[in-house]
């Protein structure tokens, strides 16, 4: 690591700003010290869309024959019809408040609404390792 990186060892608080414009991280360095750093909006949704492949990249180098994932339990669902548009609106939540939503075109949908079907056939079932 660089001379200047700080290593999290854990996540201790967040905050939002008050406007909304900027996020505070607070978490402690492997010495046990409070730490923080505070990332605007668009820093922190690009980290967002990048954190899932940092960590697929992450367990496939640990674990090199790819079979483990990081793996949620599905706590809520809600679908929702997209205004002006031919495809909805698809939130998928865990129990403990992760969420995230996508916009999913009609034909896509009804793929997935196959495939669901297809998999909740026994015979079908795939397994795979799972890390929470």
């Amino acid at each position: 690591m660089q001379r200047d990186t700080i290593i999290g060892e854990r996540l201790t608080s967040w905050a939002v700003a008050e406007g909304g414009e900027h996020v505070r991280l607070g978490f402690e360095d492997e010495a046990g010290r409070p730490c923080a750093v505070a990332l605007p909006i668009a820093v922190l949704s690009a980290l967002m869309m990048t954190i899932p492949r940092m960590l697929r990249q992450a367990l496939e180098a640990r674990f090199a024959d790819g079979s483990l994932r990081m793996i949620h339990e599905l706590g809520d669902w809600r679908v929702e019809r997209a205004v002006g548009a031919d495809a909805s609106i698809l939130s998928l939540a865990t129990p403990d408040g992760f969420e995230v939503t996508f916009a999913v075109a009609t034909p896509q949908a009804d793929r997935l609404g196959q495939t669901l079907r297809h998999s909740a056939d026994p015979s079908a079932a795939v397994r795979a390792p799972a890390v929470n």
